[in-house]
């Protein structure tokens, strides 16, 4: 059944994405994770990482495109990219390493840096719904991501436990906190501007990460490393 609503405002698309996001939890109910086979589980993830990095790259690019370019850069001139908020989580940075490292530590860095953005990603959806200027599609993509980086963290954490003998032993993970919300709420806009553009910078390159490993592993794990 099709359903059409005439919405304006702000109120319209908060009733949009309550919406979306109750077909999204419905559709995640009638198919519990737990009853998914871990082979088809890691085929989910790979698709689900897959769109969700395109996704993470057209919030960046759309981004780029209407608050960078056609500003001509000045709130970004002169200014350093600090390092990403996951920086500090220790991920394999060749293709070599990446075969090199063991099922489960990879696992569990991509857990880490998919637990990492839960919060700001919270934050990144305020920011960008409250944005003069900000498109709708643009809007409703930054929702899209943040849902489906908890996706995402859901089918890593539940692989990650049928990896382990004793679940109740690897229940703790270290992943660094976020500390750019004052400069994401900052009164100041170029401040403001390059905190948003930051994020989308970091999440796009985050979200390749997991696309890359995850692919990796799906291939040794399902596969028996012949893909």
């Amino acid at each position: 059944m099709q359903l059409t609503l005439t919405l304006s405002g702000s109120v319209g698309m908060q009733l949009l994405l309550l919406v979306s996001n109750l077909l999204l939890w419905e559709n995640v109910a009638s198919n519990p994770i737990a009853s998914v086979s871990t082979e088809d589980l890691y085929h989910r993830l790979v698709e689900q990482t897959h769109n969700t990095f395109i996704l993470a790259a057209d919030v960046h690019s759309e981004f780029d495109l209407n608050f960078v370019k056609s500003r001509m850069s000045s709130w970004l001139k002169d200014r350093i990219f600090p390092l990403c908020h996951t920086a500090s989580i220790h991920t394999p940075e060749s293709r070599k390493q990446v075969h090199e490292i063991k099922t489960d530590e990879l696992l569990k860095a991509m857990i880490n840096v998919s637990i990492s953005w839960e919060e700001p990603l919270n934050h990144l959806v305020s920011a960008v719904t409250a944005l003069p200027g900000a498109s709708v599609s643009m809007q409703k993509k930054a929702v899209a991501l943040k849902d489906k980086n908890l996706l995402i963290l859901e089918g890593l954490q539940t692989i990650y436990n049928r990896t382990q003998d004793n679940v109740e032993e690897n229940k703790n993970f270290g992943y660094p906190a976020w500390s750019g919300l004052e400069d994401l709420q900052s009164s100041d806009e170029d401040t403001h501007l390059f905190a948003i553009y930051n994020l989308c910078r970091c999440i796009k390159r985050d979200m390749h990460k997991i696309d890359s490993y995850l692919k990796v592993l799906r291939c040794r794990v399902v596969f028996n490393n012949e893909c």
